[in-house]
């Protein structure tokens, strides 16, 4: 007698932009300079005046905008344990993201200029290696 296999699980809906964000970017435009580090579905986001933001996030690729909600787990004490409710792109080459006032209960619906005091809107472009290993 045969015991059949259980079947894969379908991939996630998510998957691709998933994988898209995985590993490190840097501000190309936008108010603040930041790193964003990108592990699975855990994040480290770095801004150049100091403040360090730790958590998870989910992504959800099917609305316009795409939406990304990161609960932060490590940062400022005014934000820990909050979830900043974001909406982000790719184009080009780059990521687009604005998030929400952490712990604020709306989403932004479409993107501000990078130049609008009002958010926080970052334009990211990866962080690619030096080419050649050391020494190039």
């Amino acid at each position: 007698m045969s015991v059949a296999s259980p079947a894969a699980p379908p991939a996630p809906r998510h998957r691709p932009d998933l994988d898209a964000l995985q590993g490190a970017w840097t501000t190309a435009a936008g108010p603040r300079e930041a790193r964003l580090l990108v592990a699975g579905t855990r994040f480290a986001l770095e801004f150049r005046d100091g403040d360090i933001y730790i958590g998870t996030f989910t992504v959800e690729p099917d609305d316009d905008p795409r939406r990304m909600d990161m609960r932060i787990e490590e940062g400022p004490a005014r934000h820990r344990g909050m979830t900043a409710y974001c909406i982000y792109q790719f184009e080009g080459g780059v990521l687009r993201w604005c998030p929400g006032r952490p712990g604020a209960a709306t989403r932004l619906v479409r993107f501000p200029g990078v130049d609008d005091p009002r958010y926080l809107s970052l334009v990211f472009r990866p962080v690619r290696p030096p080419r050649g290993g050391l020494g190039e």
